[in-house]
């Protein structure tokens, strides 16, 4: 019997699929696959049209915890499912990690799984986060296979017996894609310029970014702080946009808006940092900025520490500390311009050898053959 060549991908937006896995629905579509892309409509939807993926819209409450909503969209799964018949489906997100697998197991359809952290849901014992937990415990075994961005997360669902450790594994994070993000030398002006490129959130370390630039500039005047990204108002720790303008007006940081051509803003600077005290998987930001040959400054924490060799293709900084931040930052403004050259190629070398696209695909591609 032939093995029908249809696949879905899952997530709670559009725009994550688009920017995080086109290079593996491309893949699929290479080999003979049918694509079918099961989320939220948003501005990326078009694209994924564009690229000759099918469409399929979900209510979906990202942040919501009203119980009925959620099972009205697992339902609405379920019937997606039903009817496009897929042989298998990748899932990603929080949300989609949970009510996708339930939706796909029930019609014995096989699942793959991407965890790409954890959030604040192991972070405490509230009752919103036993729920979460709960309903973790109970999908993932039903997954067929379930991928991790760092060995921290892959360690906590195996040891607490969310999923058997046989049926899982580790990848680079999403892949970076190396031809897209070419290194690329900041002008040497005279002035170090420092960017944090984020959702803007709490646990991103905004706070203590803004409160180190202030310490730093205090003490010289060669530097410059910039901030990229949008607030989530949907989130309880989305800080503001009127905060964030009343830093800028202060002068402590630049603050840029958002852009859809990142790369640019970011090849102008010397250092990326990310100051996150958040479960993260593998950062995308910080990826994008090593595969530019950018220093990159960035916490001892889980995902964080993944992304840089302390010393050489960056520095490791502390969570939560503005002092351990401000004095990582003024260690890279201490360095020539041409020692920051000589880091951030060092993390642009490190990227290939470890987090090309390429190999986070062949990755998927091996559990994907273990199905067929």
């Amino acid at each position: 019997m032939s093995v029908s060549r249809t696949s879905v991908f899952s997530a709670n937006t559009s725009w994550y699929l688009y920017n995080f896995h086109q290079g593996l629905m491309q893949r699929l579509m290479d080999e003979g696959w049918e694509v079918h892309v099961v989320s939220p409509s948003d501005e990326h939807t078009s694209k994924l049209l564009a690229m000759g993926i099918q469409h399929h819209a979900i209510t979906l409450s990202r942040r919501g915890t009203n119980p009925f909503v959620d099972f009205a969209s697992l339902l609405q799964i379920k019937r997606l499912y039903r009817s496009i018949a897929p042989f298998v489906v990748f899932n990603y997100t929080p949300k989609l990690n949970v009510y996708s697998t339930i939706a796909a197991n029930s019609l014995n359809i096989p699942v793959i799984n991407n965890i790409t952290g954890l959030g604040t849901s192991f972070s405490s014992d509230n009752l919103l986060n036993r729920v979460v937990r709960g309903l973790l415990k109970y999908s993932q075994p039903k997954a067929h296979h379930v991928l991790f961005q760092n060995e921290d997360d892959r360690k906590i669902f195996v040891d607490g017996a969310y999923v058997n450790a046989k049926n899982t594994s580790r990848i680079p994070g999403s892949g970076i894609n190396l031809d897209k993000f070419r290194a690329a030398e900041a002008p040497n002006d005279g002035v170090v310029r420092f960017i944090l490129v984020a959702r803007l959130l709490n646990q991103k370390g905004i706070r203590e970014y803004v409160q180190a630039a202030e310490a730093v500039k205090r003490r010289r005047d060669d530097v410059e702080f910039q901030l990229l990204g949008i607030p989530e108002p949907s989130s309880p720790n989305s800080i503001s946009l009127d905060e964030v303008n009343a830093w800028h007006a202060k002068g402590f940081i630049n603050y840029l808006g958002s852009s859809d051509d990142v790369p640019s803003i970011v090849g102008n600077c010397d250092c990326v940092v990310l100051p996150s005290y958040y479960r993260e998987g593998v950062p995308r930001s910080l990826l994008e900025a090593a595969a530019m040959a950018k220093p990159i400054i960035t916490t001892d924490n889980v995902g964080c520490r993944e992304t840089v060799e302390d010393g050489e293709t960056g520095l490791l900084c502390q969570p939560q500390s503005v002092a351990s931040l401000a004095l990582a930052i003024n260690d890279i403004a201490d360095l020539s311009h041409a020692q920051r050259i000589a880091m951030g190629d060092k993390g642009r070398l490190r990227m290939q050898r470890y987090f090309c696209v390429n190999k986070v695909i062949a990755r998927y591609l091996e559990v994907l053959q273990e199905i067929t």
